[in-house]
C-alpha cells in the first residue's frame, strides 16, 4: 500500500524514503486511516531493527511518511536465487524477532510480516517494513478484530488483515490475533528462506488458506537435509498450528536464535550429537590402492588408519512430542515394556495443587489419565508405581504405591522428597530420600541410612549395588555422587555445577556411565554424561531448558523441553493500577524502597549472561540500570546502596555497590559465608545470616557498614527468612527461621528467640513489618488471589490487608511490600512444557 521514493530532506541533509498515498487513493477514507495507523504504530517503536519513522504529513491532497532509508534488498529479492546458507537465515530470523519483540513489549502485532516487508542492508541489518496492518493489542478487551480475514494472495487495502501464504491459522480462520501470529508468520518466512519453497503454496488463496489451517508442511529437513536439529526445532515450535504451542514470548524466540546463529558451529558438531546427517564414505577402492603398494606393515597401518576413518558418522538423534496439553511436567518414567509411559503434570505453577498422573502409548498421542493424583516418583519391575503427594510447598511429600493397572494407592512414608525414591532392580524395595529434623537422608531399606545433608534423584545402578545421587548441600556446588551399598563408600563423580535442571541421573543400560542434565555458569542446559572415572562428555544441547526423566534398556530417553520467564509486576505511588516492571527474562525483586520509588533487581536468566547481574529500577517506568555483578540482597534506607552477594573462593561474600556515583568495595567478614541480610533503618549496620565452617549451622549477626567485626545477636541454627524485610523499622526486633519456626528477637541480642504462634515457613511465608513495628505482612502460599494479612507477632491473630492477583499459570516468587503497605511488587514465574521421546542420543 503506497508508493516509496527516495527524496532528499533538505533540512537535516539527509536522503529518505518518503512512502504516499496518491491524491486519488488518499480520498478513500479507510484506506488513508490504515495508512496513518502503519506510521504511527511504527513510529512509537525505536529500534535498530525496525524501520525510523522521522515525520507524517501532507502536501495539498497527499499524505506522506519520511521514514529511514534502507540501502539494500528486500528479503525476497535475496530469495530469489534459492535456499540461503542456514547461518544467513538465523542471523535475519534473529534481528527481526529481536525487532518483534520489541514491538510486542509495546503491544503492536505487525499481522502481515512477509519477505516483502524485511530489508536486508548491504551491511547485514535487518529491518522491519510496514506496519500498514499492525493492531494496537489493548490490555483489557478480548482482541477480537472488526476486519474481515481475506482470501486473496496479495493486500488490499481497508479489509486486509494478512498475505495469503504467511498467515497463521488464526488469521486464517478470522480469529481474534497475538503476538504469536507473526512467530508463525515469521516461522513461514524462515521456513521459505532454507528450503526455497513457500511452506503451504498451493493453486488458489482459498487452498492455500485451508492448508494452513489443517496442513502441516512438508518436513524442512526433507528439502534441506544438512539443516541442523535445533534449527528444526525452533522452527517446528514457530510454526504450530495451536498458538499455546508457540512462545510464550518473542523475547525467548529472540533468544533462542540468536544463540544457535552465535553457536551454529557447536549446533553441528558430532561431538554434540546434532549431525542431520552422515558424512560420506570415501570409496573403499582407494584403501585397497594404497594398501598394495607398499609393505606389509605400512599396509597394517593403512588399514587401521582406514578401520578408523570408516567408523560410523553419528546420526542426528530424532526427538518425538509426547504431549500437546498446555502443561508443566513434574516427573516421567517409562514404564517395564518400555512402550507406555506415565508421567505428572500440573496446569499451573502452583506447588500447593495436586499433579496430575497420566499415562500414554509410544505407539498413539493420546494420553489418559489415572483415577487418582500425583507425580510419578518410579516404576517397579513389576509395574507397581511410586507416586508423591506434596504437602510443604512442593518440596516434600508423602510416598504412595499402587499397581499401573489401578486401585487404591497405599500410603507409605512421609516427608519425601519431590524426586526421592527409586524402586530398586528386584522391584521389591524402595530408596527413599527423607527429611527428618530438618535434615534429608538418603535410606536403603527404608529405615537404614546411607547418607545426610540435602539430596535428589536417587538411582538404581542396573545390578542395584550402587545408587548415584545429587548432594545439593552447596547451592553454588551441586555433586553428582555414587555410594556403594553395602560398604556406603561415597565417590564424587561430577561438581561444580552451580545450577541442576532437577532431572534425574538416569544410568546407561550397561551401568558404565550416568547420564544428568545441568548447566553450567553462563550456559544452556545440556545433557551430559559421565563414567566412573569421572570422565565427563556431552551429548546434546539445545536452545531452552532441559530436563532429563529417564533411559529405557533399549538407550531411548525422555526429556522435557521448558520454558521460563519470570515477571515482576505491582502498584506503586501515582500509578493506578499494576504495572509491568520487568527487564530481562528472570526479574527477581530483591529489595523495594520504603516509599515504593525505587526496585533492585536480580537477574540470573539468560539475559543476563554468565553471572546473575544486579539492577536498579524507579517505579516511574524508567529503564533499568545496571549497578553490578552478583545477586542483589538489600537496598539502603537513602537508596544510595546496595548491599549485594558474590560466589568467591567458595563462600558467599557481601559487597557494598553505590547506586550512582561511588566505588564498589566488599565488606570483611572473617571470612563467614553470608546469607539473607538487611539494612538498619538508619543504614549504618546490616542484619544477616551466615555460616562459618561448612558444617557449621548458621547464626544472624549485626555488622557496621563502615568496618569492624560482626557481632553474633542469634543463638546457633537461626537464620533469616528467605526474600524477607527482617528488621522492624524501629530497629528494634529481628525476623528469623528457627527449627522450622518464625521467631523474632531483639535486634541487640539481648534476648532469646522469641516463636511466632500459627505462622509455619511453607505453607505461610511472613515478608515485612508493618510500619508501626508491631505487625508483620504474611500471605498463604498458592492461595489465589493472594491474600495478605497483617499478623501480631505475639498473639497470631490476624486482619486482612489487601487482596493481590496472581495469574493461574504462574507461580509466585517473591513479594515485596512498603511498611505502610501502600505499594507492593511480586516477582511470579510461568512456564510450560513438552514432553519428548529421545532416540538416536550416543
Amino acid at each position: 500500500m503506497g508508493e516509496v521514493y527516495r527524496a532528499k530532506d533538505t533540512r537535516l541533509g539527509r536522503e529518505v524514503a518518503l512512502k504516499v498515498l496518491p491524491e486519488s487513493l488518499a480520498l478513500d477514507r479507510d484506506r488513508l486511516a490504515r495508512f496513518e495507523q502503519e506510521a504511527r504504530a511504527a513510529s512509537a517503536l525505536n529500534h535498530p531493527n525496525i524501520v525510523t519513522i522521522y515525520e507524517i504529513g501532507r502536501e495539498g491532497e497527499t499524505t506522506f511518511v519520511a521514514m529511514e532509508l534502507v540501502d539494500g534488498k528486500t528479503l525476497r529479492e535475496l530469495s530469489v536465487p534459492g535456499p540461503l546458507p542456514v547461518k544467513k537465515v538465523l542471523n535475519v530470523a534473529a534481528q527481526v524477532s529481536e525487532g518483534l519483540a520489541k514491538a510486542h513489549g509495546a503491544g503492536i502485532v505487525h499481522r502481515d510480516l512477509k519477505p516483502e516487508n524485511v530489508m536486508v542492508s548491504t551491511d547485514g541489518f535487518v529491518k522491519i517494513l510496514d506496519f500498514g496492518l499492525a493492531k494496537l493489542m489493548e490490555t483489557d478487551t478480548s482482541g477480537v478484530s472488526a476486519l474481515p480475514t481475506i482470501a486473496q494472495p496479495e493486500t488490499r487495502p481497508g479489509t486486509v488483515m494478512g498475505t495469503v501464504g504467511y498467515m497463521s491459522p488464526e488469521q486464517a480462520s478470522g480469529e481474534p490475533v497475538d503476538f504469536r501470529s507473526d512467530q508463525f508468520s515469521l516461522g513461514s518466512v524462515v521456513y521459505e528462506m532454507l528450503t526455497g519453497k513457500k511452506p503451504f503454496q498451493r493453486k488458489t488463496a482459498a487452498e492455500t488458506m485451508s492448508a494452513i489451517i489443517r496442513d502441516e508442511p512438508e518436513p524442512a529437513s526433507r528439502l534441506r537435509p544438512d539443516l541442523p536439529l535445533p534449527v528444526r526445532w525452533v522452527l517446528e515450535r514457530c510454526m504450530a498450528k495451536e498458538r499455546d504451542e508457540r512462545y510464550a514470548s518473542t523475547r525467548d524466540l529472540a533468544r533462542d536464535l540468536s544463540g544457535l546463529r552465535d553457536h551454529l558451529s557447536e549446533a553441528t558438531s558430532g561431538g554434540e550429537m546434532l549431525l542431520a546427517s552422515p558424512a560420506r564414505r570415501r570409496p573403499r577402492g582407494v584403501w585397497i590402492a594404497a594398501a598394495a603398494a607398499v609393505v606389509a606393515l605400512a599396509a597394517l597401518a593403512g588399514w587401521v588408519a582406514a578401520k578408523s576413518f570408516w567408523r560410523e558418522a553419528p546420526v542426528a538423534p530424532s526427538f518425538r512430542r509426547l504431549t500437546f496439553q498446555r502443561i508443566i511436567l513434574g516427573n516421567a518414567r517409562f514404564a517395564p515394556d518400555g512402550q507406555t509411559v506415565v508421567y505428572g503434570a500440573n496446569q499451573s505453577m502452583d506447588p500447593s495443587r495436586p499433579a496430575s498422573l497420566y499415562l500414554t502409548r509410544l505407539d498413539g498421542p493420546e494420553s489418559k489419565a489415572f483415577e487418582f493424583p500425583g507425580d510419578i516418583l518410579s516404576i517397579s519391575k513389576s509395574a507397581e508405581l511410586a507416586i508423591f503427594h506434596a504437602t510443604n510447598a512442593g518440596l516434600y511429600g508423602t510416598l504412595e504405591v499402587v499397581p499401573m493397572t489401578g486401585g487404591k494407592p497405599r500410603r507409605l512414608v512421609e516427608n519425601v522428597a519431590w524426586a526421592g525414591a527409586d524402586w530398586d532392580p528386584s522391584g521389591k524395595q524402595l530408596a527413599v530420600v527423607r527429611n527428618v529434623a530438618g535434615e534429608d537422608r538418603l535410606e536403603y531399606p527404608i529405615g537404614t541410612t546411607l547418607a545426610s545433608g540435602r539430596i535428589g534423584g536417587p538411582r538404581f545402578s542396573p545390578d542395584g549395588r550402587e545408587i548415584v545421587y545429587w548432594d545439593l548441600s552447596s547451592e553454588d556446588d551441586s555433586r553428582l555422587m555414587l555410594i556403594d551399598v553395602a560398604s556406603k563408600q561415597k565417590t564424587t563423580l561430577a561438581s561444580g555445577w552451580p545450577a541442576v535442571a532437577g532431572g534425574l541421573p538416569c544410568w546407561s543400560s550397561d551401568g558404565r556411565e550416568i547420564w544428568f542434565t545441568a548447566a553450567p555458569l553462563g550456559e544452556m542446559d545440556s545433557l551430559w554424561a559421565v563414567d566412573r572415572k569421572g570422565r565427563l562428555r556431552r551429548v546434546v544441547r539445545v536452545p531452552g531448558i532441559l530436563e532429563l526423566y529417564d533411559r529405557s534398556r533399549e538407550g531411548r530417553v525422555l526429556m522435557a523441553h521448558h520454558t521460563i520467564t519470570q515477571t515482576l509486576t505491582g502498584q506503586f505511588p501515582g500509578a493506578g493500577a499494576e504495572i509491568d516492571l520487568s527487564w530481562l527474562d528472570r526479574s527477581n525483586v530483591a529489595d523495594m524502597s520504603a516509599d515504593g520509588t525505587t526496585l533492585l533487581i536480580t537477574e540470573n536468566g539468560e539475559g543476563a549472561g554468565a553471572n546473575p547481574a544486579v539492577y536498579l529500577r524507579t517505579t516511574d517506568g524508567a529503564p533499568a540500570v545496571k549497578i553490578g555483578e552478583g545477586e542483589g540482597v538489600a537496598l539502603s534506607p537513602d537508596k544510595q546502596w546496595a548491599l549485594t552477594r558474590r560466589v568467591e573462593g567458595g563462600r558467599r561474600r557481601y559487597w557494598l555497590v553505590p547506586t550512582g556515583p561511588g566505588e564498589t568495595r566488599p565488606l570483611p567478614l572473617e571470612g563467614l559465608d553470608v546469607r539473607e541480610g538487611a539494612f538498619t533503618p538508619d543504614g549504618k549496620q546490616i542484619v544477616f545470616a551466615a555460616a562459618g565452617a561448612a558444617s557449621a549451622k548458621p547464626k544472624v549477626y549485626l555488622a557496621d557498614v563502615a568496618g569492624g567485626k560482626p557481632r553474633a545477636i542469634s543463638p546457633e541454627g537461626t537464620s533469616l527468612w528467605f526474600g524477607s524485610n527482617q528488621v522492624s523499622p524501629d530497629g528494634r526486633r529481628v525476623l528469623g527461621v528457627r527449627s522450622g519456626r518464625y521467631v523474632t528477637f531483639p535486634a541487640d541480642g539481648s534476648g532469646e528467640p522469641l516463636p511466632v504462634p500459627d505462622a509455619v515457613p511453607g505453607p505461610d511465608r511472613v515478608i515485612q513489618w508493618s510500619a508501626d513495628s508491631r505487625a508483620l505482612y504474611v500471605h498463604r502460599v498458592g492461595a489465589r488471589p493472594m491474600v495478605l494479612e497483617l499478623m501480631d507477632p505475639e498473639t497470631g491473630t490476624r486482619k486482612l490487608s489487601k487482596q493481590i492477583h496472581i495469574p493461574e499459570q504462574s507461580s509466585f516468587v517473591r513479594i515485596r511490600v512498603t511498611p505502610d503497605g501502600s505499594a507492593y511488587v511480586t516477582a511470579s514465574r510461568s512456564a510450560t512444557s513438552e514432553l519428548y521421546l529421545v532416540e538416536g542420543l550416543r
